[in-house]
């Protein structure tokens, strides 16, 4: 089932977030307990908005988000989303993104917007939960 995110739900989801961002993947070495400190900074962040799939107990997917100003709008942005590979194309990510997308349109928000890999599969993913490219923007780098 799909629940609001509480603070107990954050080493959970550092395991989920750790197992579904393999560095053979990703090149990041993700472990259970450094994936945690990085969603913490989303989970402390005014506006954070987070969801966790969960049965008896255990969290198989994740949602967070932060709500932010853009102008005179508001946008819900997804920072991250994992789920547990095993449980993957089992309707867990789409019931997460249903989540936001319903908080969005409950709270008036212009829209959500998200960032994902060109050569990941969530980018097809996302497309066919009605996600779009947006044009004119481009992702930049320093470092």
């Amino acid at each position: 089932m799909i629940r609001t995110m509480e603070q107990r739900d954050l080493a959970q989801c550092g395991a989920v977030y750790a197992q579904a961002f393999p560095v053979e993947h990703w090149g990041i070495d993700w472990t259970a307990e450094n994936a945690t400190e990085y969603l913490r900074d989303f989970y402390e962040q005014k506006r954070f908005v987070g969801y966790v799939y969960e049965e008896s107990g255990e969290v198989a997917g994740c949602l967070f988000a932060l709500c932010k100003l853009c102008g005179s709008q508001k946008e819900l942005w997804i920072n991250e989303m994992a789920v547990l590979p095993g449980r993957q194309g089992q309707g867990i990510g789409k019931q997460l993104l249903d989540a936001a997308k319903a908080y969005s349109r409950e709270n008036g928000l212009a829209g959500i917007v998200l960032y994902t890999s060109r050569f990941a599969p969530a980018a097809k993913f996302y497309e066919s939960n009605g996600f779009q490219l947006s044009e004119g923007t481009i992702c930049m780098y320093f470092g």
